[in-house]
């Protein structure tokens, strides 16, 4: 059964980096390694700035004072400027290149990955929706592509970069004295290996701050979502505590990761004062022994502060980067393997006889609640089935089994005897019309929520549609007629006028299978009258279901489904179930 979103440590930093490079690599292999070369490249940049500095400095010292004299030190030093000059341009030349090919890469793999992780999200069993918020989904969505980018600038532009950087310094330092060469070694060892060391701590700590984060933002959706009943209840202020009684947490888990980032730069920092101070010591020595030139001090000094500098700027950032690891794992469980997916041999449904099939079907929810065990049942085309039974009894997880929104256990669902396990979900749902009992819309126009049914129909189509349904006069009479935006859910229009832009969808699908789950409930009597005329019409030729808790919305179904607690236990005309003293007769009468 569908679970809710992991919490827990999804990814190790190393499996995290990999999975980055997958997105990264996958469709821009070439240009991503063009960055990544552009990196190492800018790695050179402090060890030749010292060796400038090195050369200016020796090139000072090996003059007298008198030969300072007679020559004009600007002249002297001209070619150094130039050249330096030289190197700096071609260094912002060198950026620029970096700047345009990223901007060129980026954007493109930014928009892959949201595309990549809503395509597969769509793939999800109904019950993942049930059980998670949408807000946390959608945020999930948007924090992988922009995790994705945060990490890779790191990686590349830190990580990497500074690899680069000690590298070119360890071959310049050697160039100099071996021994300066084995301290700037030892130094790297330590700072490198205990940063690795603490990684999947810091890993643990992130992971668990950015299921806070997302929490948060999942809480903050769903509030704004209900923002009608907060007003109505004047429950704004509990609305606040319920929020900030997450928000708690996530001050918890942010300050316990820069309490240990804090610990951590306290011991590289140590590490650091070491190392420049044995470096000190060690240089002057070697000065002493006029081992080296004072230049090569200069060199040393510069490149080692440079160098230092760099790799403490990486550490002061550890903790974005494990933020945005945390984040990117978190929405990494958006692609654990969907529950329902397409059968590897799914060939296209193709309906010629709607009839409907349960083969000894057994299901059940993930909290056992309203199961339907070893159920057999036959709808034959054409046939019109009405389902009722009290609230919770199992009408809608009956029709949502037929569109196979939720996996069943064991046994077949048939649809014109093709089981529906082994076509293809697309083709499944394309024969299949609904009409729900909530009436939602997508927040774009009317025109387009009615073409939804049928993607291309015409402006004649859309509009026959609407005049079937009964709404196309109330939607000329809107100052944008049928641009119109509905507002997020369609809540610029009442709960009736929703339903019956939802209708007119239905109608302009024309499938062979219908389910109409409450569809008259939010309707007035009058408009209900107007629109059992064009549902009738809409029923010709098609299986239908239909979901009523208005008993005589059923008098003319050719059967009645009753049930009772996930069960089906009564099965007959209305006539038929009036006589028994059962549970259809209970209704009835009450009714």
């Amino acid at each position: 059964m569908t679970k809710q979103l992991t919490s827990e440590p999804a990814l190790s930093l190393g499996s995290t980096l990999r999975k980055c490079a997958y997105f990264l690599f996958r469709k821009q292999k070439l240009q991503s390694l063009f960055l990544v070369f552009l990196i190492v490249l800018s790695g050179i940049i402090p060890s030749v700035d010292s060796l400038f500095l090195q050369n200016i400095t020796d090139a000072i010292e090996g003059f007298s004072d008198k030969d300072l004299q007679q020559t004009n030190l600007v002249e002297m030093l001209f070619k150094w400027v130039i050249i330096y000059a030289l190197w700096w341009e071609g260094l912002n030349i060198l950026w620029r290149v970096y700047d345009y090919a990223y901007l060129k890469i980026m954007p493109k793999i930014k928009a892959q990955v949201i595309d990549e992780f809503y395509d597969h999200i769509q793939h999800h069993s109904h019950e993942f929706f049930q059980n998670n918020l949408a807000g946390d989904i959608s945020n999930r969505i948007t924090e992988a592509s922009r995790s994705l980018e945060m990490v890779f600038a790191f990686a590349n532009e830190k990580i990497i970069r500074k690899l680069s950087v000690i590298l070119f310094a360890m071959l310049t330092l050697y160039s100099v004295h071996i021994i300066i060469a084995s301290i700037f070694l030892a130094w790297v060892v330590l700072f490198v290996g205990s940063s690795l060391l603490f990684a999947r701590t810091i890993n643990n700590y992130s992971t668990i701050y950015g299921k806070d984060k997302a929490l948060v933002a999942g809480k903050i959706v769903d509030s704004i979502s209900n923002i009608s009943a907060i007003r109505m209840f004047a429950s704004h202020r509990f609305e606040r505590r319920y929020i900030t009684t997450h928000l708690t947490s996530l001050v918890k888990s942010d300050q316990s990761m820069q309490w240990f980032m804090f610990k951590l730069r306290y011991f590289l920092g140590t590490s650091c004062t070491l190392m420049i101070c044995a470096m000190i010591f060690y240089i002057i020595t070697l000065r002493s022994n006029l081992d080296i030139s004072i230049g090569q001090c200069v060199l040393v000094i510069t490149l080692c502060l440079a160098v230092i500098a760099d790799t403490w700027d990486l550490t002061q950032e550890f903790g974005d980067l494990f933020e945005q690891v945390g984040s990117f794992n978190q929405s990494m469980s958006l692609l654990e393997k969907c529950a329902i997916t397409d059968h590897p041999d799914a060939k296209p449904l193709i309906v010629k006889e709607p009839r409907i099939e349960f083969q000894n079907v057994t299901f059940k929810y993930y909290n056992n609640s309203n199961s339907f065990n070893n159920k057999s049942l036959i709808i034959t085309p054409c046939e019109r089935i009405g389902l009722v039974g009290f609230s919770g009894s199992g009408k809608s997880t009956f029709t949502s089994l037929i569109s196979r929104l939720y996996e069943i256990e064991s046994g077949k669902i048939m649809i014109d005897g093709q089981d529906i396990s082994k076509v293809s979900l697309e083709t499944l749902r394309q024969n299949i019309s609904i009409i729900p009992q909530e009436p939602i819309l997508f927040h774009r126009s009317i025109r387009e929520n009615i073409a939804y049914g049928k993607l291309g129909a015409s402006d004649e189509e859309i509009r026959q549609a609407a005049k079937s349904a009964h709404i196309d006069e109330f939607i000329t009479n809107l100052p944008k007629g049928y641009d119109t935006i509905c507002g997020e859910r369609g809540n610029n229009f009442s709960g009736g006028q929703r339903q019956r832009i939802v209708i007119a969808r239905a109608l302009l699908k024309e499938a062979p299978i219908l389910i109409l789950d409450e569809a008259t409930n939010s309707l007035d009597t009058h408009t209900e009258k107007l629109i059992q005329s064009s549902l009738q019409q809409l029923m010709e030729g098609k299986t239908v279901l239909v979901i009523a808790h208005r008993l005589s919305t059923l008098l003319h179904m050719d059967r009645i489904l009753v049930f009772d607690k996930g069960h089906v236990v009564e099965d007959g005309t209305h006539a038929k179930l009036r006589k028994n003293a059962d549970l259809y007769k209970t209704l009835w009468d009450n009714y």
